[in-house]
C-alpha cells in the first residue's frame, strides 16, 4: 500500500537539527535541555494525584492493623511489572502481602467475582490494591466491599462515566490534577509506591530501584516516551543494562542480548513479549515469578519457560494472521471498519493479530473470538486519527463490558450482538472518510530531506540524543531523493527473498540501504533506475569496517 510522506522540516534555518525536531514536536526552548539531558528532573508530587492521600492512610491503616494486602493485577507486561512493583516495595513494610493474576482465558481481563471471594476467603486479604485495572469494575468492587474488603483502585485507562465506589487513582479521572495524564499502570502504581516512601520515611534506593520495572512497562504498553515518562525510563535503562535485577538478567542471556545495550527496541520486540507470552499462552505469574526471583538455577528455569512460551506465541500468532488475513481479503474488504470473527484463533493472540491486520489494511480492526463462558471476546487496534475507545463507547449499548484507550481496546459481547457491531461501526468509519478522505490511507512522517553529504557519523551521533525512542518521540527520519540505483549491486535478500538490498548513488556518493519487505514494492516500481527513499541512518559495523547505511522504511519512483 502506498504511503503519504508528511515532510515535517523543509529546511533547517535557525539552531541545530535536534532544537529544530524539538520545536516541532512541541518542545519548547525552555524543555530541551531537560529533554536532552542524561540526568533528567521532570517528576511531579504523587500527593498531586486525586485521592493518593487517602490511599496511603488506608494503606498505613491496614499495615498497622498488620491486615493481609493482595495486589490484584493484569496479565500484560504493564500488569505484570506494576503487580511485581508493588509486592516487592510493601515487602519492606510488611510480610502480609500477596498478589492474584486473573487467567485469561478462564476469567478474563480485571475484577471478577470469584477471585475476589477467592481473595477474601481463602488468602484471607483486607485490602486489594489494584494495577493496570479496576476503574471499569464497578459491580465487582461493589460485592468486594460488602463481603467485607477495602479496595484501592490503580489505573490508567480511560474512566468509564460510572466510576468503582472505592479509593481511585487515575490521572484521567475528572478533578484530577496531575500535570501528566499518560503514565503506564505501573507508572501509577510507582507513584502510590513513592507516596508511601515519603510518608513513611523509607530509603529512597528502595524506590529507584523499581525503575526498571516501570522501564519495561511504559515501552511496552506504548505510552508516549516524554514529559515524565521519558524521565522515569532514563534511570530505568540504566538499572537493566547493569544487571541489577536478577531474573532480567538471566532472561537478557537466554534471548541473546547478554552482551548488547537494552534500549527501548529491544524492550518492545525482545524482552517485552516474552512476559506477554506467559498471560496469553499460560500462566503470567511465571513473570512476576521471575522478576521477583533471588535464585538463579530458579530464574535461569523461569526465563527459558517464557523464551520457549514466547516461541510458541509466535507460531500461533502467524496462523492466526493468516487464517484473518484469509476472511478480510474474502468477506470485507469493503468495510473501513474491520470486524473479524475468528474462533479458531486462541483468545491470547487476538489483540496482536488485530493489531498485524491492521498494519496490512490500514483499518481500525477488531478481532473476535468465542469464550470459554459462551460470549465472545475481542481485541481491537486503531489507525492514527481514530480513537478506538471512543468509537466503542458510542456503541456500548452492544457490550456486557469494555475498555481501553485511543488506539487499543478490550471488550465482550452476546454472539447475536456482533453483526450490528459490525454494521454500526462501519458505518461510523464510512462518515469519517467522508469528512477525511486520506484517513485511511498510511502516512509516513519525515523529518527532513537531507543530501547524500549529510549523512554521516556525525548525523547519527546528534540525532542518538533523542533517544529513547517510542510512541511521542518516534525515532527521526529522513529522505534523500533521485538516487541513482546500482542494479548490480541491488538485490532481494532474507526469507523468500522479500527484503531489498539497496545500492546506488547521488552527487558522486555511494549510498546502501536494506529495506525490510519492501522488494515486491520495489519490483512493482515502473522505474526502478531513479527513487526516493525514507529511511532511519543507522551505524553498521561489518568485518571490522564501520558505516552508515539506510534503513528504508518506504520508496518510490522520483518525480
Amino acid at each position: 500500500m502506498n504511503k503519504i510522506w508528511n515532510l515535517k522540516i523543509e529546511k533547517i534555518n535557525n539552531g541545530s537539527l535536534i532544537e529544530n525536531i524539538l520545536r516541532y514536536r512541541g518542545i519548547g526552548y525552555e524543555e530541551i535541555e531537560e529533554f536532552l539531558s542524561d540526568n533528567p528532573k521532570k517528576t511531579y508530587d504523587p500527593f498531586l494525584l486525586k485521592n493518593m492521600d487517602k490511599a496511603v492512610d488506608k494503606i498505613k491503616y491496614h499495615i498497622e492493623k498488620e491486615s493481609k494486602i493482595v495486589i490484584f493485577g493484569d496479565y500484560d507486561v504493564d500488569g505484570v511489572t506494576a503487580t511485581t512493583l508493588l509486592v516487592q516495595f510493601l515487602s519492606n513494610i510488611t510480610n502480609n502481602i500477596d498478589y492474584y493474576i486473573p487467567n485469561r482465558f478462564s476469567e478474563g481481563y480485571g475484577l471478577n467475582n470469584e477471585a475476589i471471594k477467592y481473595i477474601k476467603e481463602v488468602m484471607n486479604a483486607d485490602l486489594i490494591i489494584t494495577v493496570d485495572n479496576g476503574v471499569s469494575s464497578f459491580n465487582e468492587i461493589k460485592y468486594a466491599t460488602e463481603i467485607g474488603l477495602d479496595v484501592i483502585v490503580t489505573d490508567h485507562h480511560n474512566p468509564p462515566d460510572k466510576l468503582p465506589n472505592s479509593i481511585l487513582i487515575n490521572a484521567k479521572q475528572k478533578g484530577d490534577e496531575y500535570p501528566f495524564k499518560e503514565l503506564c499502570g505501573c507508572g501509577i502504581a510507582f507513584k502510590l509506591a513513592q507516596a508511601l516512601q515519603r510518608t513513611l520515611k523509607i530509603d529512597k534506593k528502595i524506590l529507584n530501584s523499581l525503575l526498571d520495572l516501570v522501564t519495561l512497562a511504559t515501552i511496552a504498553d506504548m505510552v508516549p516516551l516524554v514529559d515524565e515518562n521519558r524521565t522515569l525510563i532514563k534511570y530505568g535503562l540504566r538499572f537493566i543494562n547493569k544487571d541489577t535485577r536478577l531474573g532480567l538478567a538471566v532472561l537478557r542471556e537466554v534471548v541473546g542480548l547478554k552482551e548488547k545495550e537494552i534500549d527501548s527496541g529491544r524492550i518492545g520486540y525482545t524482552i517485552g513479549p516474552c512476559f506477554n507470552a506467559a498471560g496469553r499462552i499460560e500462566d503470567a505469574k511465571l513473570g512476576v515469578k521471575l522478576l521477583l526471583e533471588t535464585d538463579k538455577d530458579n530464574a535461569l528455569k523461569l526465563a527459558k519457560k517464557l523464551h520457549e512460551l514466547n516461541v510458541e506465541r509466535q507460531k500461533v500468532q502467524e496462523k492466526g494472521e493468516e487464517y484473518c488475513i484469509e476472511l478480510v481479503e474474502t468477506n470485507y474488504m469493503n468495510y473501513d471498519f474491520l470486524v473479524v470473527r475468528a474462533d479458531n484463533v486462541s483468545e491470547g493472540v487476538i489483540g496482536i493479530v488485530a493489531g498485524r491486520i491492521k498494519d496490512l489494511f490500514y483499518k481500525p480492526t477488531l478481532v473476535v473470538s468465542k469464550s470459554s463462558e459462551g460470549y465472545l471476546k475481542g481485541s481491537g487496534r486503531s489507525i492514527k486519527g481514530i480513537d478506538i475507545y471512543e468509537e466503542l463507547k458510542e456503541v456500548s449499548d452492544l457490550f456486557i463490558g469494555f475498555g481501553g484507550h485511543e488506539m487499543a481496546c478490550g471488550f465482550s459481547l452476546e454472539e447475536d450482538k456482533l453483526d450490528e457491531l459490525r454494521e454500526r461501526l462501519n458505518a461510523k468509519a464510512m462518515q469519517i472518510k467522508l469528512d477525511n478522505p486520506d484517513i485511511f490511507i498510511p502516512k509516513l512522517d519525515v523529518t527532513a530531506k537531507i543530501n547524500p553529504s549529510e549523512l554521516t557519523m556525525e548525523l547519527i551521533n546528534e540525532i542518538s540524543k533523542l533517544e529513547p525512542y517510542g510512541i511521542g518521540n518516534p525515532e527521526p527520519l529522513f529522505m534523500i531523493e533521485n538516487i541513482q540505483v546500482n542494479k548490480d549491486f541491488t538485490k532481494f535478500c532474507g526469507n523468500n527473498e522479500a527484503h531489498l538490498k539497496l545500492s546506488g548513488k547521488k552527487e558522486n556518493i555511494f549510498l546502501n540501504g536494506i529495506g525490510f519487505s519492501l522488494a515486491e514494492k520495489y519490483s512493482n516500481l515502473e522505474c526502478q533506475d531513479l527513487v526516493d527513499v525514507v529511511f532511519a541512518p543507522e551505524i553498521n559495523e561489518y568485518n571490522g569496517r564501520v558505516s552508515v547505511q539506510m534503513i528504508i522504511k518506504d520508496i518510490r519512483e522520483s518525480l
